[in-house]
């Protein structure tokens, strides 16, 4: 019979586990797609890497996702028995929590290993190459692109141009002025029209104002000098942007030979996440038989809720631990005592009342 249930509820765990965990992944991946298209169309973002960051990122949402979903697949699956009364007639065959452990034991250490793979392995290479592609990406916004209304510094603040709108091909300026110039002594700009041009040797780019003035002086004297022009390029170096420091994208091999508090909070975060998966997958098996023949959803509720607390926990306990404020051991080995307790208070509760029932 083990080898039955084993393969029944095999089949029906993978496939609410691929249901789940799809479900919230697409639910992060449009949340963050439309994050990223409205940077885009600010032009902080090129709309060529959107879908490229979106990838980067859509990678690190998989694996924060994996230890919920199979939580919450295992609380469904175990919920739809529990409320047809299988794991009654079950129970009554002698097939108990210990026998629940036993069949999910491989596919649960199949699971862990798989997001512990992608923990320590994949997930820090994902966010490093996304965190650089960001910073090329910041590195071309800055001069590309062209937004009526705005204020846009140029040259690192040397220059602030503004335009008052688009021109009709969206590639240009109208009523377009630049403020320059150091001290008391500026310059200002003026043009009816705005487009950049690119400078293919240098890769450099160029601001080229059409049919307008510059003015020379100083602000409260009478001593302006007044130019006249057809063409006016302002040339713009395109600074370099360097890819922001984040601890996720650290490298395990290296991660685990630092000893500075960020590094050791990090390294146990990403060892919590597989660790949490036959942790909460032992919790999902103690909830599964805990009322016979209540509703799927209330059991889905009461885990959703726990998860919560329990998340929030780890998050709180790395954050202390990359504080300072929590010595690294247990560190944030405190959080995974809370699926183990309950899940051991669930049981010896569950054997209370069946004694209770059997006395009566």
């Amino acid at each position: 019979m083990p080898r039955v249930i084993a393969r029944y509820l095999g089949r029906e765990l993978l496939q609410h586990w691929l249901g789940v965990t799809l479900v919230l992944w697409l639910i992060l991946v449009s949340a963050r797609f439309s994050l990223y298209l409205g940077q885009a169309a600010s032009g902080r973002l090129p709309a060529e890497t959107v879908l490229a960051l979106l990838g980067f990122k859509s990678v690190g949402f998989v694996v924060f996702l994996l230890p919920l979903s199979l939580f919450l697949a295992l609380l469904l699956v175990l919920g739809r028995w529990n409320r047809d009364r299988e794991t009654v007639a079950l129970a009554a065959a002698g097939f108990g929590p210990a026998g629940y452990v036993r069949v999910l034991a491989l596919p649960v250490l199949a699971a862990t290993l798989l997001t512990a793979v992608l923990t320590l392995f994949v997930v820090p290479e994902t966010a490093r190459q996304g965190y650089a592609l960001r910073a090329q990406a910041a590195e071309v916004a800055q001069t590309r692109l062209l937004t009526a209304g705005r204020f846009l510094p140029l040259r690192g603040g040397q220059l602030l141009l503004f335009g008052e709108r688009a021109g009709v091909d969206g590639r240009s300026l109208e009523d377009v002025f630049v403020l320059s110039g150091q001290g008391r002594r500026q310059r200002l700009v003026s043009a009816a029209r705005a487009v950049v041009r690119p400078d293919p040797g240098s890769g450099d780019r160029f601001v080229v104002l059409q049919d307008g003035y510059r003015y020379d002086g100083e602000p409260g004297r009478a001593d302006f000098r007044i130019l006249r022009f057809d063409e006016y390029a302002v040339r713009i170096r395109r600074a370099a942007v360097e890819p922001a420091f984040k601890w996720d994208a650290v490298p395990t091999a290296r991660l685990r030979g630092m000893q500075q508090p960020q590094a050791l909070a990090e390294w146990q975060q990403r060892l919590s996440r597989p660790l949490s998966m036959p942790l909460l997958a032992l919790l999902a098996v103690a909830l599964g038989g805990a009322r016979p023949g209540a509703g799927r959803y209330g059991m889905l509720l009461a885990g959703v809720l726990f998860f919560i607390v329990y998340f929030n926990l780890q998050a709180a306990l790395q954050l202390w631990v990359g504080r300072g404020l929590l010595p690294a051991w247990p560190g944030m080995g405190w959080a995974h005592l809370l699926p183990l307790l309950t899940a051991a208070l669930v049981l010896v509760g569950r054997r209370l009342r069946l004694r209770r029932s059997a006395a009566a």
